[in-house]
């Protein structure tokens, strides 16, 4: 027996595990840690790392460095957008080691410059080496009350620049040293600038601001510098000079031989920088670990390395000579789209050296040495989508995939003028232009630049559509990183991330090199003209081609041009001088063309039937929006409806819908907007369309909140007269209540017993299963008259005969019982059974016993004995009903009167007490 309860006990245990997987798998994830596990947790709200950044403070890595190369993303690099957002740089990083994917890397658009030098663009600057990493520890303040380390730098050569952002971002990358910043529409959004000469605002900026920076160019020419050889201010030697306790004495002792010779600061920066860059190698896959001290590790361990561990590796060697220098990140040049126009993209993300000179402020070193920067782009045939018709002079999305992923960073030309190059999302946004076809195309990126420091060499870069070139690699990895280290794809947010591949893009005539699609133009345009269309006054001319109004279109009246329509396609008639007659209106803008005849009225003609249905459509303006109202029900004051605004049939998008002169919103793509209606009896929906209302009046708010109100107290009126129709009372309802809760109360236990004897039920299943197996070698081993001697064919004969008895008796009970019930023998269904109900009903609700569905007749007066009603009575009640429902006697009056006396006295008694 023992044994068996083992087994019920495993079987039990084995179905509690697996209601707990199926658990597990069908319910949503949830963060049992409590520690925001989940993509909050990772840093992803928007950008990954959300301002902590991959390998930084708040990010992916916690500045260990323990994913590869996290710390170049988002980390000391905040160049890679992931999600669709640059990630602002932390306040510290780790420099991490090793890339071990050899998966190429990604190339999103980030922002455009359009700037007479194409420069470093420079995000922030840290302080203090870790050994393994960098931190910060800065102050910032409003740029308007200045630079805070202005005093710090030499006014050089001043340029003027602007950047749109193609991504949203708080981090305003801008070119060294920045002096003042503004923002074009951002109108109570801060500019804050950092100790570092880091630009922030206090809000993220999204897609498409634009900012306009002045910069004040320190010098770099060698002479300048050379001259320059003073002892930096006691505050900057403290501060960037300083090293850990646990860098090696051989960093020091090595770097005072190699700059030993040198006689100038410039001479022994440049001493360090050409010995690092001509002495060690690039490649993204070094063998440096990123918890040992990274400069230890290059000068004299490995011979490879990428730009955060060369930069890291400058900045202490020359702290080791007390030569302040800080470690920087950013962004190098960005790739030329045009006059003075430059496309920095992800992939161009750097980190670099400056070095402090007295009397001219901090200077750029990058000792990264060149080599190949594997950027992977997938090339054509690509799919090349609108998301909408095509209709000229129409704002349209244009979508480029290929696998049905999007393909980002690529140039899109339409009719060979270049619009732009697609985002995170594979898009870009542009206006068709007025043309019978418009052909798409997109063409893969250009080859990276071949940039070096520009305080040697020359820099040379390759057009972003043109041929090809070998690429200086910097600090950026590919989100594949981060991907092989996860799980979840959170390579794919905003869609995945591609660039271009390190390969030659050659002509072949068209074959290869690009796709494209050509649509065929809408063109058909309407005029509608309303306004005064009498003889002095001034009517207004719309020109549209469906939805998207006609700009810049010549407008002929009498076949007379007189003027252009405006962005919205309308035009202001003037019908000064014009006699009382039929004129025909034409606009045209190639391809489009469009013509109607006006009739313009004399000014006192006032027809008699002016209140005909047909003169009020005439009175009607033509260009005033159709505005209907659709309430979610029924219009109530406070309820939801939507209003959607049309004209010719087609929906007016953009457009401000007032509620008794309360804006509620703009419309939509659909021409449609929701609100609620005020609290108020009625209302007038109004909208707008260039220059002319259209309304619709809403009223009988009050009438229908009225009707609703009516209709409830009427239902439940009516509910109350069926309820006293049936007999269902209040003690009824309660009655049924306590037992539904009763019942719902025990399903959990019954749902154990019912758990129990099936686990239960398999023990003995597996019992016996395992009886017969162990009897199965018995069996089989005598002969075949054994065989049908044990298994019996007569008694199992026997047995079904049996069965068949067995049923039949039961039918023979069944009909004598009914035969008894038809009789009336049994019956208890007697008016005088049914008052004695009602009384002893009256006595259960006085007594109120717990668990009342599972109490019989004896354990309610027990407990109602127990609660100290006298017995007596308690006893007259509980027997005489007992009496009349199992024993079938029907009490006559002077006992249910005596009832009706022993209930009384039990509520007398309970009043008393």
């Amino acid at each position: 027996m023992s044994d068996r309860r083992q087994l019920g006990e495993a079987v039990l245990v084995i179905v509690a595990v697996v209601a707990l997987l199926l658990s597990a798998a069908f319910l949503p994830v949830v963060d049992v840690f409590g520690d925001g596990g989940g993509p909050e947790g990772l840093g992803i709200p928007g950008g990954l790392g959300g301002g902590g950044g991959l390998g930084g403070g708040g990010g992916l890595g916690g500045g260990s460095g323990e994913l590869g190369e996290l710390g170049e993303l988002g980390g000391s690099l905040s160049g890679v957008p992931l999600g669709g957002s640059l990630v602002e740089p932390p306040e510290s990083t780790s420099i991490a080691g090793g890339r071990e994917s050899s998966k190429p890397l990604g190339s999103v658009p980030l922002f455009v410059v359009d700037s007479p030098e194409n420069t470093y663009w420079r995000q922030t600057a840290y302080t203090s080496y870790t050994g393994t990493g960098w931190e910060q520890s800065t102050d910032d303040q409003p740029i308007d009350e200045g630079v805070p380390n202005d005093d710090r730098t030499a006014d050089g050569r001043t340029i003027e620049y602007e950047v749109t952002v193609l991504t949203s971002t708080q981090s305003l990358p801008t070119a060294w040293q920045p002096k003042t910043v503004s923002l074009s529409g951002q109108s109570g959004t801060t500019v804050r600038a950092s100790t570092v000469g880091g630009i922030s605002t206090d809000r993220s900026l999204s897609k498409g601001t634009t900012y306009t920076v002045e910069s004040s160019l320190p010098p770099r020419d060698a002479a300048t510098l050379r001259r320059v050889n003073g002892r930096a201010p006691a505050e900057i030697r403290e501060r960037y000079t300083q090293l850990p306790a646990e860098t090696p004495d051989r960093v020091e002792e090595f770097s005072a031989d190699l700059l030993a010779s040198e006689e100038t600061r410039y001479d022994r920066v440049m001493a360090a920088h050409d010995w690092l860059e001509s002495n060690k190698g690039y490649s993204l896959q070094t063998d440096i670990d990123p918890d040992q001290p990274i400069a230890d590790q290059l000068i004299f361990e490995v011979d490879t390395a990428y730009c955060q561990q060369f930069a890291t590796t400058m900045a202490a060697m020359l702290r080791s000579q007390d030569i302040p220098a800080r470690y920087v990140v950013g962004f190098a040049e960005g790739s030329p789209v045009g006059d003075d126009e430059y496309l920095v993209t992800s992939d161009r993300a750097h980190a670099w050296v400056e070095v402090y000179f007295e009397g001219v402020g901090w200077v750029r070193f990058d000792p990264t040495p060149a080599g190949a920067l594997p950027v992977d782009s997938p090339q054509p045939p690509y799919d090349i989508s609108l998301n909408r018709s095509a209709v000229v002079g129409a704002d349209v999305a244009v979508s480029v995939e290929k696998n049905d992923s999007a393909v980002v960073g690529v140039p899109v030309y339409v009719n060979d003028a270049r619009v732009g190059w697609t985002d995170a999302s594979g898009e870009v946004t542009t206006q068709l232009p007025y043309a019978e076809d418009i052909t798409i195309t997109a063409r893969p990126a250009g080859s990276e630049t071949k940039y070096t420091d520009d305080s040697g060499s020359t820099t040379t870069v390759a057009q972003v559509d043109g041929s090809a070139s070998t690429v200086r690699p910097h600090l950026v990895d590919t989100l594949s990183t981060v991907a092989s280290s996860l799980p979840l794809p959170i390579y794919r947010f905003g869609g995945p991330v591609v660039g271009a591949l390190d390969t030659e893009f050659l002509q072949t005539d068209g074959e290869t090199d690009e796709s494209s699609v050509t649509y065929s133009s809408e063109t058909n345009a309407t005029i509608s003209v309303g306004g005064e269309r009498t003889a002095g006054g001034t009517a207004q001319v719309v020109v549209s081609v469906r939805d998207v109004p006609v700009a810049d279109a010549t407008v002929a009246f009498d076949g007379e041009a007189v003027g252009e329509t405006d962005e919205e396609g309308s035009y202001e008639l003037s019908l000064a001088d014009v006699e009382p007659g039929n004129y025909s209106v034409t606009a045209s803008r190639e391809p489009v063309d469009a013509s109607t005849t006006i009739t313009v009225s004399p000014p006192d003609d006032d027809s008699d039937d002016s209140d005909t249905d047909e003169d009020e459509n005439e009175e009607r303006d033509p260009l005033a929006p159709n505005v209907s109202v659709s309430p979610s029900l029924i219009a109530l004051p406070g309820g939801s409806a939507t209003a959607t605004v049309s004209r010719n049939g087609q929906p007016i998008s953009g457009t401000e819908v007032r509620v008794d002169e309360t804006v509620v919103g703009e419309t939509d793509a659909n021409g449609t907007v929701g609100f609620s209606f005020p609290i108020t009896d009625a209302v007038v929906v109004a909208a707008s369309a260039n220059g002319v209302t259209g309304e619709q009046p809403v009223d009988g708010l009050y009438r229908n909140a009225g009707g609703v109100v009516v209709a409830l107290l009427g239902t439940l009126v009516g509910l109350g007269v069926l309820a006293r129709r049936y007999g269902i009372t209040r003690q009824l309802l309660q009655t049924k209540l306590a037992a539904i809760v009763g019942v719902v109360i025990t399903i959990p236990h019954r749902l154990t017993a019912l758990v129990i004897r099936l686990a239960n039920g398999f023990e003995a299943a597996i019992a016996g299963l395992w009886r017969r197996l162990q009897s199965l070698p018995t069996l089989l081993s005598g002969s075949l008259a054994d065989i049908l001697r044990r298994l019996s064919p007569r008694g199992l004969v026997l047995a079904v005969v049996a069965w068949f008895r067995s049923q039949l008796r039961g039918l023979r009970r069944s009909e004598a019982a009914e035969a008894t019930d038809a009789s009336g023998a049994g019956s208890a269904d007697t008016e005088e059974h049914r008052r004695l109900r009602a009384i002893w009903g009256s006595f259960v609700e006085f007594v109120r016993p717990p668990k009342l569905t599972t109490r019989t007749p004896a354990e309610i007066g027990r407990y109602a004995i127990d609660r100290g009603l006298p017995r007596r009575p308690v006893e007259f009640l509980t027997d005489l009903y007992r009496a009349a429902e199992y024993g079938r006697r029907s009490p006559d009056d002077s006992r249910l009167e005596s009832a009706r006396e022993a209930l009384s006295t039990v509520r007398d008694r309970e009043d008393d007490e």
